[in-house]
C-alpha cells in the first residue's frame, strides 16, 4: 500500500546539513493517525478505481477523515496536506489550495514535495480557461483562473490575465486586487531568482497593467487615483498623446474642471495627432461649455478627415453655442453635404443665412428642411482600435405611410478620405414622427475616419 511520507528524509537532512534548528528549518513534523492512515486508503481507492463516481465517493470519504484529523490534531501538516489532496480529487480547488497552503505553513518541506503537483495542476486549469476568453465567456474563463491561482501562486500569468478580466467584467475592486498582487509577485523573491528570459516574459505581460490601472480606477469613480496612475503613465511615455487624454478626462469627470482644459489646451498642441484624438479633445471642451476651443478641435478633426461628418455636426453645433454666427454659414454648408436627410442641418444652415440677412438662401435652406420625407437624426460613429467602425442613429418619419421600407447605403472612408467599403441598412418606419433606430457596423482592418451615405425609399 501505497503511504504519504511522513519522516524527515533526505530533504530534512539537507535543510539541516544548510544550518539552523530542526524547528526552524522543518516545523511540525508529519504524524500518522487513524484517521490520516484511513484518509491514505481512500486517496489511494480513489486512485485506483476508473468509475467516476467511486472515485467522487472514495475522495470525499478521504476528505472526511483529513478533516477529522484536522479537528483533533490542528499542528498536524499531514491532516491538511491529505485535506488537499483530496479536495483536488473532488475539483475542489480553492479549498486544496488553502489546505496546502496550511500544510506548507506547518511544514515546509511540503512545499518542495507539492511544488510539481500544484504548477501542473496550474497549467491544466490555465489550458481548459484559456479558449473561453476567446470565445467571449469571461465569467467562466476567470472562474477557472481563479481555482488555478488558488492552488499555484509561484508565475504571474494568471493573476495578470484575471485582472484583466475582471476589468472587462466591471469588478473593478477584484480587478485592482490582482493588480496589487502582480506588483508584490514581481517584487518577490520568486522573481528575483527567476533567469532573465523568465522575467522579461513576465515583464512585457505585465507592461498592460499600469494602463489598466489607470483604466479601471477611471471606470470606479476613483478619479484623484486614476489622475496619480495617468501621470505615472507619461513619466513613462511622456510622448504619448493618449495618456494626456485619459488624464483630462479623469480630471473632468473628478470635478477638477481648470486643470482638465489645461491639460485639454496642451494636448490640443500636440503634434500628430490623429482625428479620434482630437475629436475627444473637442467633446471635453463641449462638455465644459468651453465652445471657442471645442470649436477649434471639432474644426481641426474636420479638416483633418472631410468625411468626419460627427465632427462637422459639433463643429457647426460649437459655434452656434459661442454666438460665431458669421462662421456658420460655411460649416452648415458642408454638414447638410454630408447629412443631407437631417433635418437638424437644413435648419442651422437656415438660422445662419437668416443673421446674414440672406433672404433667398434662408427660404431655400428651409423648403429643404420641410419637404424631407424622413429625418436622419443622432448619427454617431463608433470607430473600432483595430479597423472597421458602427454608425448608428434614427429614422424619423415625417411624411410616409407607416410600414415604408427606407433604405440606407453607408460608405466608410480611411486615411485621406480614401473610400473603404459600404453596408446597406434599411429600416420600416413607424406612424408620423415615430423614431427608428438603424445602425451599421463596417469590418475592416483598416481605420475608418469617416462617412456619408445614400437614402432611398421603397
Amino acid at each position: 500500500m501505497k503511504r504519504v511520507a511522513t519522516g524527515l528524509g533526505l530533504l530534512a537532512f539537507l535543510m539541516l546539513f544548510v544550518g539552523g534548528s530542526l524547528s526552524a528549518q522543518v516545523g511540525e513534523r508529519p504524524r500518522d493517525s487513524d484517521y490520516t492512515e484511513d484518509a491514505e486508503d481512500a486517496i489511494e481507492d480513489a486512485e485506483d478505481t476508473e468509475d467516476a463516481a467511486e472515485k467522487e465517493a472514495y475522495y470525499s470519504m478521504a476528505l472526511q477523515h483529513a478533516e477529522a484529523e484536522i479537528a483533533e490534531n490542528p499542528n498536524n501538516p499531514l491532516g491538511y496536506r491529505l485535506a488537499a489532496l483530496a479536495s483536488l480529487g473532488l475539483s475542489q480547488y480553492r479549498e486544496a489550495g488553502a489546505f496546502f497552503d496550511k500544510a506548507n505553513e506547518l511544514y515546509p518541506l511540503y512545499e518542495l514535495q507539492d511544488q510539481p503537483l500544484r504548477q501542473s495542476t496550474w497549467i491544466d486549469l490555465y489550458n481548459q480557461a484559456s479558449p473561453l476568453i476567446g470565445a467571449g465567456d469571461y465569467e467562466g474563463a476567470v472562474a477557472i483562473f481563479e481555482d488555478a491561482h488558488a492552488i499555484f501562486r509561484e508565475r504571474p500569468e494568471i493573476m495578470i490575465t484575471i485582472a484583466q478580466l475582471y476589468g472587462s467584467l466591471g469588478d473593478y475592486t477584484r480587478s485592482l486586487d490582482f493588480m496589487q498582487q502582480v506588483d508584490g509577485f514581481m517584487a518577490s523573491e520568486t522573481a528575483a531568482v527567476a533567469d532573465s528570459a523568465t522575467m522579461a516574459g513576465w515583464q512585457e505581460q505585465a507592461s498592460v497593467l499600469p494602463l489598466l490601472k489607470a483604466q479601471v480606477l477611471a471606470a470606479d469613480a476613483q478619479y484623484d487615483a486614476a489622475a496619480d496612475a495617468y501621470r505615472v503613465l507619461m513619466v513613462a511615455e511622456p510622448d504619448n498623446p493618449n495618456h494626456l487624454r485619459g488624464l483630462a478626462q479623469v480630471l473632468m469627470e473628478g470635478e477638477r474642471e481648470e486643470e482638465a482644459l489645461e491639460v485639454y489646451v496642451d494636448l490640443l498642441e500636440q503634434p500628430g495627432l490623429d482625428g479620434e484624438t482630437i475629436f475627444a479633445i473637442g467633446v471635453g471642451f463641449y462638455n465644459a461649455d468651453d465652445y471657442v476651443n471645442a470649436a477649434a478641435a471639432f474644426g481641426k478633426a474636420a479638416d483633418l478627415n472631410r468625411t468626419d461628418r460627427d465632427a462637422v455636426e459639433m463643429w457647426a453645433r460649437s459655434l452656434n453655442l459661442d454666438s460665431a454666427y458669421s462662421a456658420i454659414p460655411a460649416v452648415a454648408e458642408r454638414w447638410v453635404e454630408l447629412d443631407p436627410y437631417n433635418q437638424n442641418s437644413w435648419i442651422m444652415l437656415a438660422q445662419a443665412a437668416n443673421r446674414a440677412e440672406d433672404v433667398e438662401a434662408t427660404q431655400e435652406a428651409m423648403n429643404a428642411a420641410s419637404a424631407l420625407e424622413v429625418s436622419l437624426d443622432g448619427f454617431q460613429m463608433q470607430r473600432f482600435p483595430r479597423g472597421g467602425a458602427r454608425v448608428s442613429g434614427s429614422v424619423t418619419n415625417k411624411v410616409l405611410e407607416e410600414g415604408t421600407t427606407v433604405n440606407v447605403v453607408f460608405t466608410f472612408y480611411g486615411d485621406g478620405d480614401v473610400p473603404l467599403g459600404t453596408v446597406a441598412a434599411s429600416v420600416n418606419v413607424g406612424a408620423t414622427d415615430m423614431s427608428e433606430l438603424i445602425d451599421a457596423q463596417f469590418d475592416s482592418a483598416e481605420m475608418v475616419w469617416g462617412y456619408t451615405y445614400e437614402l432611398t425609399i421603397e
